[in-house]
């Protein structure tokens, strides 16, 4: 007991010393040299997707919301990405990315795609929270009424290594679909289909796709159906076991969906992912600030002008096969322990009113219970 008091001792004292040379060192600073340390110590970069997706429209209300516009504590810097797969790699192996949008079925895909190298990603990448559900939809004209149509048929899967190429080529397989995938920006893309050049164009983004709701009736164009009814049980089956069950309605796309009626798709969860650093690192530190930070003033970003999206996030959600980062679960766990965020205290009203509370409940029905709740929150007497 008398060594293990020494030796605690000992690393206080060392920590005390460090901190003190730490600031020493910062006093010695010319002002350049502060100005300089202290804009990098604050800093940290999201990478997202296209100009017009839904991750980099994520990653700028991170920035909108959370940046100090007075000072240096907090500058978030939203990158344009590729897309989710190319998301993760980027957050492996390229300098100077902190974080990144992905989907939550890409560690599994790379881990498949080349166990030797990436057999233990699920142990360098965590997430801090799952943000929001990407809904898959294919374009193609009012002839295309099935996804079997496209069989042998160019598609264009949008940027390698995005979510939709990850997507889209996990999608036809589990169908048992054979495509051509090409590579084209979605603007083009939907031009080649008017003119007959290809069959269709996909998209895995958070629905309303900007591209997209301007479509009009004229176009010829429509969304494909991917559900029970265009599929064989065992190809929805199949769907199922990697993805959620959706539907794609008029008020999200007015012009190419009929007043009452809705396109049955499917959904990834979008994942907010950060390298696994260890806490003595700076990098860990960074991000830790900006865990502390977000949570904080999750409020504000259930508010216009942010994506409607945010109302359906709920941070304590678990992802199966995911680590949460560190920083991220012990601020939840605080906030479990000492509730004083409005919305984290009337969803614990909820759950005690909630019949289906009763008891012990899985992540998945805290979550689907969470659902619930925020469209009650939304719709509550003010």
């Amino acid at each position: 007991m008398k060594q293990r008091i020494l030796i605690l001792f000992a690393a206080l004292f060392a920590i005390a010393i460090a901190g003190a040379d730490t600031a020493s060192a910062q006093s010695q600073l010319s002002p350049y040299e502060k100005q300089k340390y202290e804009r990098n110590r604050s800093a940290v970069s999201i990478i997202g997707g296209g100009i017009n997706g839904t991750y980099i429209r994520y990653a700028t209300d991170l920035a909108n919301v959370l940046d100090d516009l007075k000072g240096n504590e907090m500058r978030v810097l939203p990158l344009i990405g590729r897309g989710g797969g190319q998301n993760v790699l980027d957050i492996l192996f390229l300098r100077g990315i902190d974080m990144g949008l992905t989907q939550q079925d890409h560690l599994a895909f790379f881990k498949a795609l080349d166990p030797k190298l990436y057999g233990d990603i699920d142990k360098r990448v965590r997430y801090i929270t799952k943000l929001y559900n990407s809904e898959y939809h294919l374009i193609a004209r009012t002839d295309v009424k099935k996804f079997e149509d496209l069989r042998g048929k160019t598609v264009n899967f949008w940027r390698p290594w995005s979510a939709t190429d990850i997507g889209s080529q996990t999608i036809f397989r589990l169908l048992g679909i054979d495509v051509k995938p090409i590579y084209i920006d979605t603007a083009t893309a939907l031009e080649k289909i008017k003119s007959g050049e290809i069959a269709a164009t996909v998209l895995l983004a958070g629905a309303p796709v900007p591209g997209y709701a301007k479509l009009k009736q004229e176009d010829g164009l429509h969304i494909v159906p991917l559900g029970p009814d265009t599929l064989t049980k065992q190809q929805y089956d199949k769907l199922l076991e990697v993805y959620l069950p959706t539907k794609l309605s008029h008020k999200q796309y007015p012009e190419i969906i009929p007043e009452g009626q809705e396109v049955p798709s499917v959904a990834s969860g979008v994942v907010l992912a950060v390298y696994n650093w260890t806490e003595d690192t700076e990098r860990y530190q960074k991000v830790a600030r900006f865990v502390d930070k977000f949570f904080s003033s999750f409020d504000k970003l259930l508010k216009p002008p942010r994506h409607p999206k945010w109302k359906t996030v709920n941070l304590a959600a678990e992802l199966p096969g995911w680590t949460r980062f560190k920083a991220a679960e012990e601020w939840l766990a605080q906030a479990r322990a000492n509730p004083s965020n409005e919305t984290q205290q009337a969803f614990n009203a909820f759950l005690q009113r909630s019949s289906a509370a009763g008891g012990n409940i899985t992540g998945k029905q805290k979550e689907k219970l969470f659902q619930e709740f925020v469209e009650w929150w939304r719709t509550r007497p003010q």
